[in-house]
């Protein structure tokens, strides 16, 4: 299964919330580098920041999910 970079967050609270959105409309995700964010938040932007990842196949389906979650936010 080939993981594709959804979104990278500053934080990992912002990532925790979308996984969230898109666990529960059945997309699975991971996310990436929250440790190191967590830690050296200073290094954020250069340590990649917090990265949300899906596979391959939910990739489409989860950006319109994204869109919509955040199209409901504003």
């Amino acid at each position: 299964m080939e993981l594709i970079t959804l979104k990278i967050f500053n934080t990992e609270i912002e990532a925790e919330m979308l996984k969230i959105f898109l666990e529960t409309n059945d997309i699975e995700t991971y996310v990436f580098g929250n440790i190191l964010a967590n830690t050296y938040n200073l290094f954020n932007n250069t340590s990649g920041g917090v990265q949300l990842k899906v596979s391959e196949n939910d990739f489409e389906k989860a950006n319109e999910l994204m869109t919509q979650f955040y199209n409901k936010e504003s």
